[in-house]
């Protein structure tokens, strides 16, 4: 069960985004309807064209697709990345966390989709492997991952990382962040 931690609840968010879209009608893609991610980055792609805009999506940090309605109901802005001279849409709320118990295999992190808190719960069953996608990603986005889960026998190990593969033992924590050139480790 995903839970905000921000200390602001759904319905002031809602009254919030409300009260932006009275405000500011013009600053919102889509005429401030809200829309999923995959619907915003099919009709409304981060260009040149929308910098500085918003957009309303319902499913931001979903844990489950793009494309399922879900999540957050939430704004995003189009911001220009001059490091890598792109242009992506930016999640305006970053403080949100998730609890997952996968057992094992492969869990992907998704940018706009997964949550920046990740915290592992449960029993594994087998290794589980968390890797962090670059779509959607931005300079500056953070991962966090919470191993809680028991271990048993088993290891997580988080891959896609530039320099090398890190393994979380039970009870630690692991930081790490989007640059220019990808996924690094950061401070746990």
């Amino acid at each position: 069960m995903a839970e905000v931690t921000s200390g602001i609840s759904q319905d002031q968010v809602s009254q919030m985004i409300a009260t932006a879209l009275a405000g500011l009608p013009t600053s919102f893609v889509g005429g401030g309807n809200a829309m999923t991610i995959s619907d915003l980055m099919a009709n409304f792609p981060a260009s040149a064209a929308y910098r500085g805009l918003y957009a309303r999506v319902n499913n931001l940090y979903n844990n489950v697709s793009t494309t399922a309605a879900g999540g957050v109901d939430d704004i995003v802005r189009c911001r220009f990345d001059v490091v890598n001279n792109t242009y992506r849409w930016v999640p305006q709320r970053e403080a949100f966390n998730v609890a997952i118990a996968p057992t094992s295999g492969t869990t992907t992190l998704l940018p706009l989709v997964t949550p920046p808190t990740v915290r592992l719960t449960g029993t594994l069953l087998g290794n589980l492997t968390i890797n962090p996608s670059a779509t959607n990603a931005y300079v500056g986005q953070v991962f966090q991952v919470i191993q809680n889960s028991t271990l048993g026998l088993f290891v997580t190990t988080i891959t896609g990382l530039l320099g090398s593969n890190v393994t979380l033992l039970g009870n630690t924590s692991q930081l790490f962040e989007f640059t220019s050139t990808g996924w690094v480790k950061g401070n746990p």
